[in-house]
């Protein structure tokens, strides 16, 4: 049985029963522990069987966790966990990246071995993917308890365990492939000034064609994709790097660094400031 398989043969298991007890939120602190996890994308971790222990930041703390069968850690990016292998233990990690998602089958065993099986979706979070794993980093953001955390999670491993199953069918549209080539020119030309029109132009078609693909392929449009492929690159201007903010603005497609602000903390809730200051290095 190849990963996929084994991945989806787990999903649906565990999807018997869903999301059972608490989902733990994951927060930035000044320090992390070394050999600690610190990526740049958002990851979620599903407790499948057994006991998995780790260790987050959790409002500025360092906070051990036992989560057992039905529990869900969320980490958003730029922050940090220390996962403990020496328990009896299955766990599903799903890492939401720029172009794929990617998914780790993890089994442990109280002795400390371990054996990882490894799958890969060559495409980003779209349409209600896009949408939950937002939620879940809002939640995360505020550090509030709701009840509808669960729900969340589990609305984001259905649309993940939907991925899977397409594998099985891997053959796209000639709309997808466009629609994917644009994103990647986005990706590497966000810096200038760029609207709907020019890119169209770019590519050939209309303005009102590249919307619908933006709508159909993505899930959603063309201008807020562009501002999210933006705040990415603002979020980590800021927390790598000592540049000042018209710097970021110019560098990043804005003309107006209080402009820039306003959007940052409309995707955000944070100022720039705020975020340089809980982010930096």
């Amino acid at each position: 049985m190849n990963a996929f398989n084994q991945i989806h043969h787990h999903i649906d298991q565990f999807l018997g029963t869903g999301v059972s007890g608490p989902v733990w939120f994951a927060s930035h602190t000044s320090s992390y522990p070394e050999h600690a996890f610190l990526v740049k994308f958002s990851r979620i971790i599903y407790v499948l069987e057994g006991e998995y222990k780790t260790a987050i930041g959790h409002e500025g703390q360092y906070k051990e966790i036992f989560a057992r069968r039905g529990e869900v850690i969320f980490i958003p990016a730029q922050t940090w966990d220390l996962p403990d292998w020496h328990t009896d233990c299955r766990a599903l990690t799903i890492l939401f990246g720029h172009y794929q998602i990617g998914m780790s089958l993890t089994c442990s065993t109280n002795t400390g071995k371990i054996s990882v099986q490894k799958a890969t979706i060559n495409e980003p979070l779209q349409h209600e993917g896009f949408y939950l794993e937002k939620i879940l980093n809002d939640m995360a953001i505020s550090q509030r308890i709701s009840s509808t955390a669960g729900c969340v999670a589990e609305g984001l491993l259905r649309y993940c365990h939907d991925k899977i199953s397409e594998q099985d069918n891997p053959s796209q549209s000639a709309a997808y492939h466009k629609w994917r080539a644009i994103t990647l020119y986005l990706q590497k030309n966000f810096g200038i000034e760029i609207t709907r029109e020019s890119v169209a132009q770019e590519y050939n078609i209309s303005p009102n064609h590249l919307s619908r693909l933006f709508r159909e392929e993505g899930g959603m449009g063309f201008n807020e994709y562009l501002t999210l492929v933006r705040m990415d690159r603002i979020k980590m201007l800021l927390s790598q790097y000592q540049m000042g903010i018209s710097e970021i603005a110019t560098r990043t497609g804005f003309k107006d660094s209080s402009y820039m602000g306003r959007v940052f903390r409309k995707h955000t809730g944070m100022t720039l400031g705020r975020y340089r200051a809980t982010h930096g290095s």
